[in-house]
């Protein structure tokens, strides 16, 4: 455990947006000054009866204070005091997914490398909205994405963010059969994002209300859409995000035909995502905020399936970590469920995440299971 809070230390000296705050007025800026001794991080011994499950609900539902920082960590040690599990809440405005395995990935590094691990501080780039890169194409992307109404499932449960409860569970997909999905879909010209999206077409009728319709919202990285690029090691919120739509009729496809429909739209539509506008008004924020907050009858966003990366190929090497639970806290209450995968080299490490009583446990458990099935079927 001291050997963690050493290299925690040295990975947030090393990059800024692990020093931000929010600092408040008629806008809402980060300032990159908060001293590592700011940072909330505290020992958890785990016991026998630990619940990983138990323990995300806890820490997803306790808010972090954006105006003192935006991170903090809890080592979850054994009898012995040997860390098991780290446990790390970021802000996703501050940090975002693939951006979070950077700063796991430094921290594998320093705990390697010791005192030899630069913690020299990088170099605090501007928001990517400023230095996107836009194709030719009319009007920005709001705060919101339009999703048609078709697709707007009905909740299980109304309840406002106060009264939601964030749940997440991890599901494992061996390397090996992982490895023959990539083969196969890489033999039909296709990317592991559209099986990844598309075995959540197939896995979503557990939900009720479930029309035919499904909105997918897909994640994507933007570092590369920007002038300059904005660098591998970096640590921030570069993504945007793809909206994809399958109607009823594309229900009785096969996975992969469905594969091909979607990964034809992860790339006709990635262009839309790069009209990200560079400034929101702090009123505009609010009303969202509102309305996130209030009572919801239906999810509002879809589906959002989200491929964040895989580690070896992130970080150039093979970590000492394999198992990975990376999940936003949905209490915003937009989607019915959340699909993040992080491949490791033990395989896929798929984390549903979900918030009740908007959904109920037992939908997202069939959800999970039959999304496990999907792939299992895309593989061959």
């Amino acid at each position: 455990a001291v050997r963690g809070r050493q290299a925690l230390e040295r990975v947030h000296a090393r990059h800024p947006m692990l020093q931000a705050r929010i600092l408040e007025g008629e806008e809402l800026r980060w300032r990159c000054d908060v001293p590592w001794r700011k940072i909330p991080l505290v020992c958890q011994a785990m016991g026998a009866d630990f619940d990983l499950e138990a323990f995300y609900a806890a820490e997803a539902d306790r808010p972090l204070d954006l105006a003192r920082q935006a991170w903090r960590c809890v080592l979850l040690t054994d009898a012995v005091d040997r860390v098991v599990w780290l446990a790390i809440t970021f802000n996703h405005g501050a940090v975002d997914g693939r951006s979070a395995l950077v700063v796991l990935n430094d921290l594998d590094r320093a705990l390697a490398e010791g005192p030899a691990f630069s913690s020299d501080p990088l170099t605090l780039l501007p928001p990517a909205e400023q230095v996107l890169v836009r194709p030719a194409a009319k009007g920005d992307q709001g705060l919101e994405l339009s999703v048609p109404a078709t697709s707007m499932w009905p909740v299980a449960e109304p309840a406002p963010s106060s009264g939601r409860r964030p749940r997440a569970f991890l599901r494992s997909f061996p390397a090996e059969r992982l490895n023959r999905l990539h083969e196969r879909l890489r033999s039909a010209g296709l990317h592991l994002a559209a099986a990844f999206c598309a075995a959540a077409v197939k896995a979503a009728r557990p939900f009720p209300g479930h029309s035919g319709w499904t909105q997918i919202l897909a994640p994507t990285d933007i570092r590369k859409d920007c002038a300059p690029p904005i660098p591998g090691d970096a640590v921030g919120e570069f993504v945007s995000v793809i909206s994809l739509t399958v109607g009823p009729e594309q229900l009785h496809s096969s996975l992969l035909e469905l594969a091909t429909t979607l990964n034809a739209q992860l790339r006709e539509r990635r262009p839309l995502a790069l009209h990200l506008a560079p400034d929101y008004q702090l009123s505009e924020t609010q009303a969202q905020a509102d309305a996130i907050a209030a009572a919801n009858t239906v999810f509002t966003g879809g589906l959002c399936v989200t491929d964040i990366g895989d580690l070896e190929r992130l970080s150039g090497r093979r970590p000492g970590y394999s198992q990975v639970l990376l999940m936003p806290a949905q209490k915003h209450g937009i989607h019915p469920i959340m699909v993040a995968v992080v491949t490791t080299s033990e395989g896929a490490c798929l984390s549903f995440g979900y918030a009740e009583p908007l959904a109920a446990a037992s939908t997202a458990s069939a959800f999970a299971t039959a999304y496990v099935a999907a792939l299992e079927e895309l593989a061959g």
